[in-house]
């Protein structure tokens, strides 16, 4: 196969074109430099930055811990180039979900931009109406209450709590199913269950009892402890993991309506020892 020989004046042609390529290229590329550059510079003008945290609807969680939380995700700039805290891209999502992950006493939140200098964060927390103590109640009466955790409404443990003396909050002993050591964020029950008991627990109240906590045994069998009377031992209230709580609960209150039986609890708390419902259609106690 011959050479087809090129004429000077089409290679020159060529080399025009080549080098008229390669000149574009570069004036592309330094405009696109140039305009990320601008950018970069107009996005960190004080007039179009975040320079205000409000927080609202927190009432435990500290303001000042949740301001320096979102303060440290918008210090900075992205690829060193553009401005975190600049209005138009400030991490709306990263303050969201790291705000959900450190602060577990948060249900809900919104995260809200007010203006060019302002982001509105409004807070749910968790109600805290239980506690949970650990596995078993301490020999100790003056250790009860230290080491416990909220819990909410669904059995969920989501928070530490100070020491609370008393019976304040309704409390849970028993053996998670998790590293009891480190229970925040596991189930004390599942919430279908936790609802049932809770439900169990103020029947009980309603029938005249004062109940303080709960201790749930390896094997199933449950001991709801009531208040005292006077310096006496707690009586408690047993039933087991089979039992079927509506029914144990129809047996006790059918039982409480007959006046001897009444009788005979309320004028003698003070020497109870237990009232026992595991049986079925049966209610037996025992004094001390």
């Amino acid at each position: 196969m011959k050479d087809i020989p090129t004429s000077p004046r089409i290679a020159q042609i060529k080399r025009n074109r080549k080098v008229g390529r390669l000149r574009l290229i570069i004036l592309l590329i330094i405009l696109f430099i140039s305009l990320v550059g601008a950018l970069s510079y107009f996005s960190a003008n004080q007039k179009i930055l975040i320079n205000k945290v409000v927080i609202t609807g927190n009432s435990i969680i500290d303001s000042s811990d949740l301001e320096q939380s979102v303060n440290e995700k918008i210090v900075g700039r992205y690829f060193g180039l553009f401005a975190r805290a600049n209005f138009l891209i400030y991490p709306h999502s990263k303050i969201y979900k790291s705000l959900i992950k450190e602060f577990s006493r948060i249900e809900s939140l919104s995260v809200k931009r007010e203006g060019l200098h302002t982001i509105h964060i409004t807070i749910v927390e968790r109600a805290g109406k239980y506690l949970y103590c650990g596995v078993i109640v301490p020999e100790n009466k003056d250790q009860v209450g230290e080491n416990c955790y909220f819990i909410n409404n669904d059995g969920y443990i989501f928070d530490k709590a100070p020491y609370f003396s008393g019976d304040i909050y309704f409390k849970y002993y028993e053996n998670l199913s998790g590293d009891n050591s480190k229970p925040l964020g596991l189930q004390v029950f599942i919430p279908t269950r936790f609802h049932e008991i809770a439900r169990f627990i103020d029947g009980v109240e309603g029938l005249g009892f004062k109940p303080i906590y709960l201790v749930r045994s390896s094997l199933g069998q449950y001991s709801l402890y009531l208040k005292s009377a006077g310096s006496n031992l707690n009586p408690k209230i047993l039933f087991k993991e089979e039992n079927d709580l509506n029914t144990i609960f129809d047996n006790f209150g059918t039982a409480m309506g007959e006046k001897e039986f009444a009788n005979e609890i309320n004028s003698k708390y003070d020497t109870l020892s237990y009232i026992d419902l595991r049986f079925t259609n049966k209610v037996l106690y025992k004094f001390q």
